[in-house]
């Protein structure tokens, strides 16, 4: 039996068979760690909760350009408002330190450093007047490069890494699900308190099949 990720493709097909799909023929195919379903009216995705944290993972390495275009900008906004707790000092700290690590993974661009430093420090300058606006502030000043410099110092706050990406999935999936696939269908599939273990995903998308 073909596979997608960990899980056998039946997974993904019985999954999809609970969103409706007893009733349709369709065709299924392996997309990475994920499986496509064609019903010959519309392509889906189907994800299991573990796919999507691999592929939150993925996000978070140089030059961390997926972790700007692939989250919207809200979700940083609703971890620090719900998960995480420093005071300014600590953030402003954590901040310099996560600048370090982007910066490492980015081509070397003189110029392009020097801009993200100066408008990296009149963020921290306006930190330290007002905490309470550090995502739209950063949105202004350079938002592909501050955000990206945000969501790794959220991410430092969690001992375990993989936690941080669940918690990026629960946000995404419960919150910001117009933001999965084409923002068209997006359904989870399973009754409510469906276990993290069991619990797949289905939305439509833009792929060729």
């Amino acid at each position: 039996m073909a596979t997608a990720g960990k899980r056998k493709l039946i997974d993904y097909i019985e999954a999809f068979a609970h969103f409706g799909g007893h009733h349709k023929v369709f065709h299924t195919q392996p997309f990475g760690r994920h499986a496509l379903i064609n019903d010959s009216i519309n392509i889906y995705q189907v994800s299991h909760f573990e796919d999507l944290i691999a592929d939150y993972q993925t996000y978070f390495k140089p030059n961390y350009l997926q972790t700007y275009t692939q989250f919207p900008v809200d979700l940083w906004a609703t971890f620090l408002n719900e998960k995480i707790q420093l005071s300014t000092d600590d953030l402003i700290i954590d901040l310099y330190q996560s600048c370090k690590i982007y910066w490492k993974g980015q081509e070397k661009n003189e110029a392009a450093q020097i801009t993200s430093f100066n408008n990296f420090n009149t963020l921290v300058d306006n930190l330290q007047i007002n905490t309470n606006n550090l995502i739209e502030r950063a949105t202004q000043l350079d938002e592909q490069t501050l955000l990206p410099i945000i969501a790794l110092t959220i991410k430092k706050q969690y001992p375990k890494p993989k936690d941080f990406f669940a918690d990026c999935v629960r946000f995404m999936t419960q919150q910001y699900e117009d933001h999965i696939g084409n923002g068209e269908v997006f359904v989870k599939v399973g009754p409510e308190g469906y276990p993290e273990s069991q619990t797949f995903f289905i939305y439509s998308v833009d792929e060729e099949f």
